[in-house]
């Protein structure tokens, strides 16, 4: 394994916890939706994409509710890179390849973490736009009105957690909002 990976080392309790809010950022970042009306590309990078925006503004709020916020975000952190590594040995890359993604991947997500983070903090959605262009939305050249709506949803994610007590927050008492065509 490429870390200590403290999902592994929690308690089933906790593991059933992180599993909740791993679910419902896998279930959210595969919703159709974001990849036939907002033509995020159906590929590996355009789901990963996805997956590390939607962890990420997650992860922003767990970080904002105090020491087992912030110890839930690196639990769900270590579980979404578990996942990621089972994955592409499961697609037949070797151990020196899945070493080599997974630093790839993890230098990524840092990376979008602190620019999406950056933006939250500011509450400065038209720079999200600007940075999802260039991550999201890389290997597109016409991609329409698709930036502003991916942009519109992650503002009403944030809005809808930014509104959710720490408690709930911290037991998993959420969820995403649906993607709707008001957003447009």
């Amino acid at each position: 394994m490429l870390f200590f990976n403290s999902y592994t080392s929690s308690n089933y309790k906790k593991r059933d916890l992180i599993d909740g809010y791993y679910d419902k950022i896998i279930k959210i970042s595969r919703n159709k939706v974001f990849y036939t009306k907002l033509m995020v590309p159906d590929t590996i990078d355009g789901r990963f994409d996805l997956l590390i925006l939607f962890s990420i503004i997650l992860t922003f709020f767990l970080s904002k509710s105090g020491a087992k916020g912030k110890e839930i975000s690196q639990v769900l952190f270590d579980k979404m890179f578990l996942d990621l590594d089972l994955t592409l040995r499961e697609m037949g890359a070797g151990d020196t390849g899945v070493h080599i993604k997974i630093k790839k991947m993890i230098d990524s997500y840092m990376g979008r973490q602190k620019v999406y983070c950056q933006c939250f903090e500011k509450n400065d959605f038209e720079t999200l736009k600007i940075h999802l262009i260039k991550n999201v939305y890389r290997n597109i050249s016409d991609f329409g009105s698709s930036p502003q709506l991916l942009t519109d949803y992650c503002e009403s994610c944030f809005s809808l957690l930014k509104k959710t007590t720490n408690d709930s927050l911290l037991s998993n008492q959420f969820c995403f909002p649906e993607y709707k065509e008001s957003f447009n």
